[in-house]
């Protein structure tokens, strides 16, 4: 298994910017230190709930003060970007960081953040296959190209420069769940996001849409990766992980704020409501604990395919300290005892076998587990 860090920089008390992505920083240099693979930024506009306005270069200034882990996205929104701008930036960013960038990329699912670039969900899924196509022909056409859509045309004859240093582009992958999109990332060799707030049983329901979606384009099954985005704490015991429960549910909380477009000033609104998980229910859902609990953890979740495990430490406010301890305990203790953990070897063919979920029922399962909406 591969492990990162996953950061979107929250603010409930509006602190210094500057400051709290500094914090950031020093958590991803000191998980490099100790054996993480990589790091992951979100892409969040406008609000509180998120700090991570320009992932591309916060993605620069962090590679700027590491030098092996890898560097991604999770995700660009792609819906609110300018194609051929967002390829030269992309290119530019992988050549400076020394091919360490990964690419992973979504269509957005906050209305209140596309409204305010003028844009509609409703055209999002569009826009975002348009936006991939356009990037994929910037990085790997020799020669000039037009582009004609519904949403994006480039009428005079245009080649990107400089390419990326990967080759042929950075490694992609795609944040989402729908069965649409597990057939895009078949299609074009991109690693599917998951979250381990799904469970087994939906975190399955996925990677079994995406094995049938390998099987359908003809990509063997070998080498299957599914990332994992999980809420994790680990503290010296389970007791004292629980006590940073609160900075989840404020999180959370936000979340569902921001689903509603319950904005103020940029704050947004992060209430208790009514239906909320008790709170057993609420730890069951999240990797909170000590070592040896989040290692038990982690491995129910290899078991249901996840290769990379992105963690999220920083959330509703955690102090420094806090973060810095989790980060050192998840290096020291529980990364040694799962690097060599894979999903069992028989996984992909039993899904095989198994009849193909439909997109309601994969929805289904996203939305039973987790307290946060994913994009889809």
């Amino acid at each position: 298994m591969q492990f990162g860090l996953f950061y979107e920089w929250p603010n409930p008390s509006l602190r210094d910017w500057k400051t709290l992505f500094e914090e950031g920083v020093q958590q991803i240099q000191l998980s490099e230190e100790l054996g993480f693979d990589y790091c992951l930024i979100a892409e969040h506009h406008f609000t509180n709930y998120g700090n991570s306005p320009s992932p591309l270069l916060q993605a620069l200034y962090i590679g700027q003060r590491t030098k092996r882990i890898k560097i991604g996205t999770a995700a660009v929104v792609l819906p609110v970007w300018q194609p051929l701008r967002l390829a030269e930036e992309i290119a530019v960013l992988d050549n400076l960081i020394d091919g360490r960038f990964m690419c992973g990329v979504g269509r957005g699912y906050q209305a209140y953040e596309m409204a305010s670039f003028g844009g509609d969900v409703s055209e999002s899924r569009g826009k975002f296959q348009e936006t991939l196509d356009i990037l994929i022909k910037a990085w790997t056409s020799e020669e000039s190209f037009t582009y004609k859509g519904e949403f994006h045309n480039i009428p005079n004859p245009v080649r990107v420069f400089p390419q990326p240093m990967q080759k042929p582009y950075p490694p992609l992958w795609l944040a989402g769940t729908s069965v649409d999109s597990m057939n895009l990332a078949a299609e074009l060799d991109m690693m599917p996001l998951s979250s381990g707030m799904m469970g087994q049983d939906g975190m399955k329901k996925q990677l079994g849409v995406y094995v049938h979606a390998l099987e359908n384009v003809g990509k063997p099954l070998t080498g299957i990766n599914l990332g994992a985005q999980c809420m994790t704490h680990v503290a010296p015991t389970d007791d004292e992980a629980f006590e940073m429960l609160k900075y989840a549910r404020w999180q959370n909380r936000a979340q569902r704020g921001l689903n509603r477009q319950a904005v103020v000033n940029g704050q947004v609104e992060a209430t208790p409501y009514e239906g909320e998980l008790g709170d057993e229910e609420y730890m069951d859902r999240l990797f909170f604990g000590s070592p040896e609990t989040v290692i038990k953890k982690f491995k129910k979740v290899a078991e249901a395919g996840a290769t990379h495990i992105s963690n999220w430490m920083m959330f509703g406010g955690m102090p420094h300290e806090d973060l810095m301890r989790s980060v050192r305990l998840m290096g020291e203790e529980v990364i040694p005892a799962l690097k060599d953990v894979t999903p069992p070897s028989e996984l992909y063919h039993e899904l095989l076998l198994q009849p193909l979920v439909t997109n309601e029922e994969l929805q289904s399962a996203r939305l039973s587990r987790s307290p946060r909406d994913m994009p889809t």
